[in-house]
Order: C-alpha cells, then structure tokens, then sequence
C-alpha cells in the first residue's frame, strides 16, 4: 500500500510521487559543518507493526542518510537504513537522546552516490530483517508496536525516495498446549475466539502443513508471532521446551495453569500466570482476564 507523507521537520518536497530533502544553501561549500548538514523526517498515514517496508533511495553523496524509523511515539524507537550509527547498513535504537546499536554491517565501506538502492525491512514477529538490493544485510531481534513510520533523510546535497510501499499483515499469535479434550476446548471457545477479537492471526502447532521437520515449523511459527499464550497445566516436555525456546529469544510470553496444578516450575515460577478454573464459569474469568493482558500489550 501507498502511503501519504507529512513533514514533520526539515525541509522536503512531497510532490511528483517521490520524497526529496532540499538541498542547504551551504551545499556548495565544503565541508559542511556537521550541525549544518540539512535533516528531515516525514510521517507516514499508515500504521505498521508487522510486515514489509520498501523503498527506493538515491543519495547526492556516499555519507548521506536514509532510515526507515518504527516505534514512533511508543519509546525505544528503532531505525533501520543506510549510514546508520557509524554502520553502511545498521539498526539502533534512539532512546531518552542516545543511540543504541543494534545490529550493523558494512563498517568501512562506501556507497555510491546518484545511484538507486533497493532498501527493504521486514519484520516477523520480534525478528527484523534488512534487505538492500535483495540481499540480506543485518538482522536483530525487537519487539515493534503498531504505530506510524518515519523516514529520516540527512545529506548535504537531495536526498531523493520514492515508490514507497507498506504492507502490513496480522499480528502472530502462537498457542502452545497439549492436544487433548479440554484444552482443545479452552483453545475454541475462549483463546483462540478472544486473540482474534484483538486482530491477532492465531495458530498452533497442529495448523502447520509442511513436509519439514516439525521442531523447525515450530519454532519458526514462535519467531515470527508477536506473542506466544503457553498452556502449562500438565508436564508436557514439548510445551516447557517451546516455552523455553520462546523466553529464550525474548518472546512477550503469556503462561495458563488451570487451578488443580499445586505449583508451576521452579524455572518459570518468576512469570505472571493467569491460573484458571476450567469450568464454565472459569473460562469467563480466563477470558476478562486474558483480555486485560492483551489490551496492556497494545496500549
């Protein structure tokens, strides 16, 4: 999808389908001083959590900048682009006025200047990819909330971008429970039916047709949603497993016990659980208060 643009500082051109930094009077003298060098960022209309970000970028010199920036206005935001945080090809966070590195590439290299790049990022889950040309460049793992896209454009001569698109696609949810009777049945009518009232696409393992190995489907199907719900009544070693796995690579994790388990692991004891009963009544209470938990990780 194409999106609409709005200058939020800088001075740029919004016409004729492309985004272009105006060039600084100073631009023609050399060098010019680095708090001088012409910035601009622009806003999308277009909200984005997961999906893809593409664009072309032409810039007027090999240090010119273009970032794609997510997270916007929720804190910690990310950018991902060319000339980002000392790399060729980075990732950083810009936190309370500081950046932080997140993932980088092409340390000592140089771009080519008046030449179009392919820029492309994509993001799985809590898996973030960036693609220049086609290539994968860099890759980190970050949690990213719905919220407008930015472009940030720093050089000293035009910073040209065009043929922008962002497309979106559902937020994951992956359920991880033993396959009998009751949980299959707490999964129909109270889990499943509650994740996607939130907008979340949500599966489980027994969704999955592939002719690969099941270990490899799973934990992929675990990168690549946005939160995994873990049903932890009995001693399943699978379930523990994928939860490990999930905590492992930082994944927004919510836990389920139904009331008659005396106690959880000593391992996960330390992670909010939502205990249940499993009763009529009680699935009511597990879905007010699953509800409020998914409701905290939108807000």
């Amino acid at each position: 999808m194409k999106p609409n643009w709005a200058s939020i500082s800088g001075n740029v051109d919004l016409s004729n389908n492309q985004i272009a930094l105006l060039p600084s009077p100073l631009s023609q003298a050399a060098p010019i001083p680095a708090e001088l060098i012409p910035r601009a960022v622009v806003r999308s209309n277009l909200q984005f959590a997961q999906g893809t970000i593409s664009l072309e970028v032409k810039l007027p010199e090999p240090d010119a900048q273009c970032l794609i920036g997510l997270n916007v206005e929720q804190g910690g935001e990310l950018y991902a682009g060319l000339n980002n945080f000392g790399a060729l090809y980075g990732l950083a966070i810009w936190r309370d006025g500081q950046w932080k590195c997140l993932a980088g590439s092409g340390y000592g290299g140089t771009l080519e200047r008046e030449r179009w790049y392919n820029l492309t990022l994509s993001v799985r889950g809590s898996t973030l990819e960036l693609h220049v040309d086609g290539v994968k460049v860099t890759s980190a793992a970050r949690q990213i909330q719905k919220g407008p896209v930015n472009l940030v454009l720093q050089g000293g001569g035009q910073v040209i971008v065009r043929n922008v698109e962002i497309e979106s696609r559902p937020d994951q949810c992956f359920i991880v429970m033993q396959f009998t009777d009751e949980y299959n049945a707490l999964y129909r009518e109270v889990i499943r039916p509650t994740c996607e009232a939130f907008g979340y696409k949500v599966s489980r393992s027994d969704d999955i047709y592939t002719t690969g190995l099941i270990i490899n489907d799973i934990t992929q199907s675990i990168q690549d949603a946005s939160i995994v719900i873990a049903d932890i009544t009995p001693n399943n070693p699978n379930v523990f497993y994928e939860v490990g796995y999930a905590h492992g690579i930082g994944k927004t994790t919510i836990l389920l016990s139904d009331k008659k388990r005396e106690r959880v692991p000593f391992d996960v004891s330390g992670f909010r659980t939502l205990f249940y009963d499993n009763t009529i009544a009680g699935k009511s209470e597990v879905e007010a208060r699953l509800k409020r938990h998914l409701e905290g990780i939108a807000a």
